[in-house]
């Protein structure tokens, strides 16, 4: 193509100006790819030296003259000490330059590549780069805000590849060190203009596999941002050395995945830091305390949905916490502390921040499913150690507000029970209303805790319940708990934990209509069920019993008595107790002496019936109504009405034994009267009374067919005659009845009620071997009096009236107690008897005089010559001497006085007194034979000497 015409002129005409021009344009060029690195990459250097107070260099630089654009290549910032601070494999920047003239700072791109820092916190918490941070202040001069630049800074994209963090940190307890690479990170369309909001992304891996995303926008003025945050597979135990600085917990292992949204504002008068559509997920959590092997809390799954923060209030609301499979292992050490509560405690106090605001935390809906929660409690001297299983919490609207309410929920299983809970709660300001049920939860396992108050091991028992519960603890008088519902224990047994026997077992016990209170205590329950209950009184050859022991009733360092020695006094203030019916089913209740040899077993079985009206309060009216077996066989009742709780105010019981039998007390009999019980059957009506603290009981006792057995040495018998006493009270059936009342006060030490049986029983045997007569009067001689003896007149065998009347009674009582035997001994004293025989030999001698001297027979002398003959007597037994010469004769003495001369001069041979005792007691002999018909076999005559006086003396054998 041929060049147009008008060119070679235009040439012609300019070609000096586009000479000089291509000249200019042509040393640009070389300038701009030559010579202005080679002048600038010095400068540069020198610059950014003295900038960053560290040796700085590059490896090249390159400037393109026709875009402007800058590479960098090779740069390297020091550490002060040695090594690499910064490194940047290659950087381009292409920027605005005409848009200079518009006060705007522009560039099309900036292109990082290879870029790694290098962060380090030295011991003292320290960064590598700390100088560059501190302001330099003139000392005096306030700082200053920097006025708004009018300068716009303008990126149309900046980009960063195969970016790299290194970060040290050595300040913490243990050294830390984690590489954040690559990074890859891109801002497009940064303008540093008010409202102006910039596309940025960000994504980066750590050495750990651990994956960071980071999604949203971004703006300088306000400097604000939004956008979504992205957090996968965070390595948890890799930050422990963090966790040590804050907690005394280890964290084992566990991954952790963030995702969220997030909004972020900072400017004058407004800062909003805020996240929502906050998820979290940690898989494979453990969590230890340190140096301990096994992990307190393992969680397997954890996810958090829908959570929302404002991390300034500082507020967070979760949509959902759910956890599933996890184990919890709760320990609690000797001083009670709980390893739970120190793996979320500081090493080291915090020190609250002044004006630090509380956080502000809610739950929408808190659910953990399939949880094993273990306890294990080393304070008690035998640790305690349970688990549960299959743990479902459910809690909606969680909240740290003291006064915010919330529904929760929690089902477990304990062992083979099962425990389910669900209501509101208000956790801190510790009140609830829950509705509780539990079903077969064993107390085995529990019964470590009874240590300090019982000697008691709980060798099996099911607890169960169903009722409402209430609890407020908010610093008031009426803080407390209440229970309102039903409960039972199923098979329990509890043993003696010093012998390992059984103490108390049953089959069932039932409560219904329970009401529980304990502000102030207070105690009502509607109902009683009690199956099979099974209770053992064992008393040791010490004195001790296995109640006193369990109940731990003895003071430090003494052994246990059988029973208090004095009953307390109820107290004034009382837990308020009252149970409207108590019906025990199948009572059995077992009496074991170890004190005697052979030991002693009593039972009170097939117990069975009610107590109503059963409180401690003064205007309760109770009745008592049971039924059951002693020893098995015989009858039993108990009626009246008593209270346990004011025992020693009102009590009235009615006691009744048909048939006991008594060989069952060879064991007692054996160490107290001397022999073992051959057979026989008791009987017993007694009532027992307590009025203000004085006891009585009124015992009307049946002793049927009891014979003693073999003789028993024991160093502990009465010396009293027990057969003779027996023998006197039983009668020709074989049956011995009587009475045997019992009184004391409570207030006395000695009151025991089983030493104030013996007693009775021995003072009654006493009463019986000094005067059995007394005893065989009272009952058979009527008005006769003593029976022990006959009485005669003097120089008499002959029985009067009184003497037959006591012959009567003997004869009734040989009679009625066919046992007996009856010894007689006839008595005749040189006293009363000597008298009359002395009288009775003057009559003979009177009536010989009379007959030698009017030569007929014998006769008794006439009262007209009585005197007569007694003078003629006397003349013969006293003759008067001579009188002399001239002397009258001495005139005789009175008649009286010559009765009393002879009857001195009478002589009373042994042998008619020995005659008189034995008519004597010949005479009553026969009339018991002759007229009582009395068995001979069972009377027998004796001579011991040991009678006097003109009687017949009695024994009983």
């Amino acid at each position: 193509m041929p060049m147009p015409a008008f060119l070679p002129a235009f040439f012609r005409r300019w070609r000096r100006l586009i000479l000089v021009l291509a000249g200019i344009y042509a040393l640009w060029v070389l300038a701009g790819f030559f010579l202005v690195p080679a002048l600038a990459k010095p400068r540069i250097e020198r610059a950014a030296t003295q900038a960053l107070k560290r040796p700085t260099s590059l490896t090249r630089l390159r400037f393109n003259p026709f875009t402007f654009g800058v590479t960098v290549e090779g740069l390297r910032v020091a550490e002060r000490g040695g090594g690499d601070w910064i490194t940047l494999r290659r950087a381009y920047v292409n920027p605005y330059v005409w848009r200079l003239l518009r006060h705007t700072v522009g560039f099309a791109i900036i292109e990082v590549d290879g870029l790694t820092v290098r962060t380090v916190l030295d011991l003292e918490g320290h960064l590598n780069f700390q100088d560059l941070l501190e302001e330099e202040e003139k000392p005096g001069t306030p700082a200053q805000e920097a006025p708004p630049s009018a300068w716009i800074l303008d990126v149309r994209r900046f980009q960063l590849q195969d970016g790299r963090v290194e970060f040290t940190d050595r300040s913490a307890s243990a050294p830390f060190h984690s590489e954040l690479g690559p990074i890859a990170f891109r801002l497009d369309n940064l303008r540093t203009e008010v409202g102006h909001r910039s596309g940025v992304s960000l994504e980066a891996w750590t050495e750990a596999k651990e994956h960071v995303s980071w999604k949203g926008d971004l703006g300088f003025q306000p400097f604000a941002s939004k956008g979504t945050l992205l957090l996968e597979n965070l390595s948890l135990p890799k930050y422990r050395p963090y966790e040590q600085e804050q907690v005394s917990s280890e964290i084992r292992s566990g991954m952790g995945t963030v995702r969220a949204q997030y909004r972020f504002e900072w400017s004058k008068g407004r800062h909003v830091v805020e996240l929502s559509g906050l998820d979290l997920s940690v898989r494979d959590l453990k969590i230890a305390e340190r140096g301990v092997a096994e992990p307190a809390l393992e969680l397997p799954s954890l996810d958090v949905k829908d959570g929302k923060a404002d991390l300034l209030l500082p507020s967070v609301e979760l949509g959902s916490i759910t956890a599933e499979q996890g184990v919890v292992r709760v320990q609690a050490a000797k001083d009670g502390a709980l390893n739970v509560v120190r793996l979320l405690t500081p090493p080291k106090p915090k020190e609250k921040k002044k004006d630090e605001k509380p956080l502000q935390l809610l739950i929408r809906d808190l659910a953990l499913k399939g949880f094993r929660v273990g306890w294990e409690d080393l304070g008690p001297a035998r640790p305690v150690k349970v688990e549960a299983t299959d743990v479902n919490l459910g809690w909606k609207d969680l909240s740290l507000d003291p006064k915010a309410s919330s529904q929760a929920s929690l089902d477990l299983k304990l062992g083979s029970g099962s425990l389910k809970v669900e209501g509101s709660l208000a956790p801190l300001k510790v009140t609830g209303d829950l509705q509780l049920k539990a079903e077969g939860l064993e107390l085995a396992p529990w019964d470590p805790y009874l240590d300090t108050a019982l000697d008691l091991r709980i060798a099996s028992g099911k607890l169960g319940a169903d009722g409402r519960v209430r609890f407020a603890f908010e610093g008031r008088k009426t803080d407390g708990v209440t229970y309102r519902g039903a409960a039972s224990v199923q098979g329990l047994e509890a043993r003696d934990a010093a012998l390992n026997e059984p103490f108390v077992r049953w089959k069932a016990l039932r409560l219904t209509g329970a009401d529980f209170r304990t502000a102030p205590m207070s105690v009502a329950i509607q109902a009683v069920d009690w199956t099979e209950p099974e209770g053992r009184l064992v008393m040791q050859p010490d004195g001790s019993t296995n109640v006193a022991r369990a109940l731990r009733l003895a003071p430090e360092g003494k052994p246990p008595a059988v029973t208090a020695a004095v009953v307390p006094a109820t107290p004034a203030a009382a837990p308020d107790l009252a149970i409207e019916k108590l019906a025990i089913t199948g009572g059995r209740l077992s009496f074991i002496d170890r004190s005697v040899q052979p030991n002693a077993a009593l039972v009170l079985s097939d117990l069975e019936g009610s107590y109503l009206g059963l409180s401690g309060r003064p205007d309760a009216v109770s009745k008592v109504d049971f039924k059951g077996r002693a020893g098995g066989l015989a009858p039993i009742t108990i009626t009246g009405h008593a209270m346990p709780l004011r025992h020693d105010l009102d009590t009235d019981v009615a006691l009744k034994i048909q048939g006991a039998d008594l060989t069952d007390f060879t064991p007692y009999t054996g160490k107290y009267l001397g022999y073992t019980v051959q057979k026989g059957k008791l009987d017993v009506d007694a009532r027992l009374r307590i009025d203000r603290r004085n006891l009585k009981s009124e015992n009307a006792v049946k002793l049927d067919q009891f014979y003693l057995g073999d003789k028993v040495q024991s160093p502990d018998a009465t010396g009293l005659p027990v057969k003779l006493g027996l023998a006197i009270l039983r009668d020709r059936k074989g049956v011995i009845a009587f009475d045997l009342p019992i009184e004391g006060n409570l207030d006395d030490p000695d009151v025991k009620y089983g030493k104030l049986v013996w007693k009775a029983i021995f003072n009654l045997l006493g009463k019986i071997a000094t005067s059995p007569f007394t005893l065989i009067g009272k009952l058979f001689g009527g008005d006769a009096g003593d029976l022990s003896s006959v009485s005669f007149a003097p120089g008499s065998s002959a029985l009067d009236a009184a003497a037959t009347a006591k012959l009567q009674g003997l004869a009734k009582a040989l009679q009625e107690r066919p046992e007996l035997r009856l010894e007689a001994e006839g008595a005749a004293g040189e006293g009363q008897d000597g008298g009359a025989l002395r009288k009775a030999s003057l009559e003979a001698l009177l009536r010989r005089t009379r007959t030698q001297g009017l030569k007929v027979e014998e006769a008794p002398v006439p009262p007209g010559e009585r005197e007569r003959w007694l003078k003629a007597a006397y003349d013969a037994a006293f003759p008067a001497p001579k009188p002399a010469k001239g002397e009258k004769p001495a005139p005789p003495p009175p008649p009286a006085e010559m009765e009393q001369r002879l009857l001195g001069v009478q002589k009373v041979d042994p042998a008619d007194l020995a005659q008189l005792a034995d008519a004597r007691a010949k005479g009553v002999l026969g009339w018991l034979l002759d007229t009582a018909k009395a068995d001979p076999a069972r009377i027998f005559q004796v001579r011991t000497g040991q009678a006097k006086g003109p009687a017949v003396a009695f024994t009983l054998k």
